[in-house]
This record gives C-alpha cells, sequence and structure tokens, in this order.
C-alpha cells in the first residue's frame, strides 16, 4: 500500500481502537440498531453491535438496503445453510489472532500494528462471495461510518443518552445544517426505499396458461441465493473466491426434488439473463406439470420477480424464509460434504 493508504487505515484502526474501549456490546444487544444519515455521501448506514451474548464481538455496518438482509436474519428464521446471502455488511471485528483472516494479518503487519489477545480487523461480505478484507475504498467508508457510530455509542454509555431500544426505538443521527451541528435523536426505524425488478409475462402466455390443467400441487423454488461452498477453481483476479448459485425446484409436499442446479456465474451473461432464464424454467415445469396451486419462496426479493407470472396464471404465492423440501436437500448436500 501506498503512503495515502496507509494513512487512512491507520485512521480507521485509530477509530476502532476507541470503540473497543467502550466495549458496546455489554450495553447493547445485536438489534439494538444505530442509524446514521450520510448527507455527502447519499447513504444510510446501520450499525448493530454483536457481542452482547459473550460470543463473537464486533460491528457489522450495513448500507442502505443491506438492512433488509439483517431485518430478515433478526427474525432468527432464515436456515443457517442460506444466511450469509442475507448478511451483506462490513464488519469491524474484536477476535483473537487465529480467526483473524490471514490477508488480515498481513495488513496490520505491514501497517506496523500489534495486538495483545484482541485484534482488531475488518471483512468484507458480499452475497456470493467468501468474506473477504475490505478495500481502500471500504476503508474510507468505514471511517466515515465508524466516526459517527463512535459519537453515537459514546452519547449511549458515557454520557447515558436513552434510547428505548425494547420498544422499538433506534438512534439516529445526522448533520443538522441550519444548526452547523451533528444531531443524535431517538426515533423510530427509518428504512430507505426498496426497489425490486420485476419480470413481465407477455399475454400470450396468458392465453396459454388458461388452457393448462390447475393442480393441487405446491412447489417450491429457488434460485437467487448462493451456495456456500469452496470451488477452487472459482477464483477472481484480486483473490476472492465466490459460490455457485443454487436453482432448486422441489415439490413441497412430497418432498420430491424436481430440478437442483449449481450455476457458475459465467455460465450466464448478466444477473439479468438468469433471472429470465429461472423464470422460463419454472413455465416449462408448467408445461410439464400443469399449473400448481401455490409456490413457495424464500423471500419478498424472489417473489417479485415471479409476482406477474404467478398473477397471470392465478398461482399464490408464498413467502416461507424455510423451504422444507428445498432444506431436507440443502441437508443431503451437507451430508455428502459438500
Amino acid at each position: 500500500m501506498n503512503l495515502k493508504e496507509k494513512e487512512l487505515w491507520l485512521e480507521l484502526y485509530k477509530v476502532a481502537e476507541k470503540i473497543q474501549k467502550l466495549e458496546p456490546w455489554k450495553y447493547l444487544w445485536d438489534v439494538d440498531l444505530l442509524v446514521y444519515i450520510c448527507k455527502e455521501m447519499d447513504e444510510i448506514f446501520y450499525c448493530s453491535v454483536m457481542g452482547h451474548g459473550g460470543m463473537h464481538k464486533a460491528l457489522a455496518i450495513y448500507q442502505g438496503e443491506q438492512v433488509f438482509g439483517f431485518l430478515e436474519m433478526a427474525k432468527n428464521q432464515v436456515p443457517e445453510h442460506v444466511l450469509l446471502n442475507y448478511d451483506e455488511c462490513i464488519t469491524c471485528n474484536f477476535m483473537r489472532r487465529e480467526q483473524t483472516l490471514p490477508k488480515n494479518r498481513e495488513i496490520i503487519k505491514e501497517l506496523d500494528l500489534s495486538f495483545r489477545g484482541t485484534w482488531i480487523s475488518f471483512e468484507n461480505f458480499e452475497k456470493g462471495y467468501e468474506p473477504s478484507p475490505i478495500n481502500i475504498k471500504q476503508v474510507k467508508i468505514m471511517i466515515e461510518a465508524l466516526k459517527n457510530f463512535y459519537m453515537m455509542l459514546k452519547a449511549i454509555i458515557v454520557n447515558g443518552f436513552k434510547v428505548d431500544f425494547e420498544n422499538g426505538e433506534v438512534l439516529i443521527r445526522f448533520y443538522d445544517e441550519d444548526r452547523k451541528l451533528f444531531v443524535n435523536y431517538p426515533a423510530p426505524l427509518i428504512l430507505p426505499e426498496k426497489h425490486y425488478d420485476k419480470i413481465k409475462i407477455d399475454d400470450e402466455f396468458v392465453k396459454y396458461a388458461m388452457k393448462l390443467p390447475k393442480t393441487e400441487m405446491e412447489i417450491e423454488y429457488e434460485f437467487l441465493n448462493y451456495l456456500p461452498i469452496k470451488i477452487r477453481d472459482n477464483k477472481e483476479e484480486d483473490g476472492r473466491y465466490y459460490y455457485p448459485r443454487a436453482r432448486f425446484m422441489a415439490d413441497r409436499n412430497s418432498g420430491v426434488v424436481i430440478l437442483h442446479d449449481l450455476i457458475d456465474k459465467n455460465d450466464y451473461e448478466n444477473e439479468n439473463d438468469y433471472i429470465v432464464e429461472s423464470v422460463e424454467i419454472l413455465i416449462n415445469n408448467f408445461l410439464e406439470m400443469g399449473i400448481p396451486k401455490s409456490i413457495y419462496v424464500r423471500d419478498e426479493e424472489t417473489k417479485m420477480f415471479l409476482k406477474d407470472i404467478a398473477d397471470k396464471a392465478k398461482i399464490k404465492i408464498i413467502v416461507s424464509p424455510k423451504l422444507k423440501a428445498i432444506d431436507k436437500f440443502y441437508d443431503s448436500l451437507g451430508r455428502m460434504g459438500m
């Protein structure tokens, strides 16, 4: 790293050390959110403090729509084998040396830092990838975020600022242009606008679908998530490993798996092509087996991609974080060592 990058890294570590001294995990639970509205970056940052139960101590920083994944996890309904797909964030970790990523240990060495007992490191959790060290752009983002979350934590822990977390309040911070100062205030949780893409089905399908037989089948369909298995050849130029996409379809009642594919991202040109292909596979299933009574999907995003086809074919879509037939199939993959 060059001198400027080293200065930024050291600034980030300085803020993290100040947070460590506050020991925020003694005072906050992971669901007690802090919210920083950053006008300069046109972004909302959410902070979850982990470690109150005595386990892994860290701060998880979610940017914008990433918070929806956190809220899904907070319900404690997402199965462990797909959990990584909902945990998109940057973490500031306080852990033992052996728990720290080897590449992060290299960064710490290059910065001439040393720790005793508890090491500080930063990890990026991005959907479809193994956890990895953060890049210099993310270092700048974390400096801005952690500086403000430190002030919020200090307000609570040192100054006794009261927030009714138990009844759904969060602590919000922003810069007041009129008063020329930062303001902290408790309020209900604010969320960014969630943008869902949709796949439109042409009217010719509607005419054809009306002629297909209706069945009592209830199917489960998953195609947006990744299976967290490390494949040797799935490696980016920056050294990060990426995961294969899991596209599974099953009969919910019988437990029969109709479709199971692990798909490399190089098998399709872009995200939209993959989603369109996945919708076409569902349509082909209708042609072979008839129109099912209902389709179970794991989250709202998947539901929105299938909403138009379901509406036109008069199929009920049910969101269920746990897909009993597909999850059983996941378990069988685990027993086979995948």
